[in-house]
């Protein structure tokens, strides 16, 4: 059995999947309920476990979380790649958010190319810069999320930074 919770930051937002999906009746993904194509919208009703999300459209149910991304419509574009360096403290890749405070269950994984956005987006927190990229997670969806570039002051592709230029 998966732990459910509530999260307000995603009550109403908008996904896309990322490969043909199913809705499904129950938390368990049992009961096929609506089959989903590649870049369909879904809202979500913010009630999320580990690895599944509810959706209120286009029906009610359970789907893969993995197979959501962020709906290519959101006027970001690929720009720049990196990859992230390849060391002990990022063996295990960087946890991504989805805006600040609201961390995905993905992340870029170790020594994987990232792309920056276009316009490019960052915001500061704890001391941290967090950069908004596109990424390959951990789980093999392709995804946009903010990840941290390193500490402020820090520039993208230099020492001081998560990431080296590609």
């Amino acid at each position: 059995m998966v732990a459910i919770y509530e999260r307000k930051d995603l009550i109403d937002a908008v996904r896309a999947t990322n490969q043909t999906i199913w809705i499904y009746r129950d938390s368990e993904m049992t009961g096929n309920i609506m089959q989903l194509a590649p870049e369909a919208q879904v809202r979500l009703t913010g009630i999320v476990g580990d690895g599944l999300a509810q959706v209120k459209t286009p029906r009610v149910g359970w789907v893969n979380a993995v197979n959501l991304t962020m709906p290519s419509q959101d006027g970001y574009q690929q720009g720049k790649a990196f990859r992230l360096r390849n060391t002990p403290e990022l063996r295990n890749g960087l946890r991504a958010y989805y805006e600040p405070g609201a961390g995905m269950n993905d992340g870029p994984a170790a020594n994987s190319t990232v792309y920056l956005t276009e316009p490019a987006d960052s915001y500061e927190e704890n001391g941290r810069v967090f950069v908004r990229i596109f990424f390959t997670g951990k789980f093999g969806a392709t995804r946009a999320g903010y990840v941290s570039q390193g500490s402020v002051g820090s520039k993208m592709g230099e020492s001081s930074s998560n990431f080296v230029a590609v």
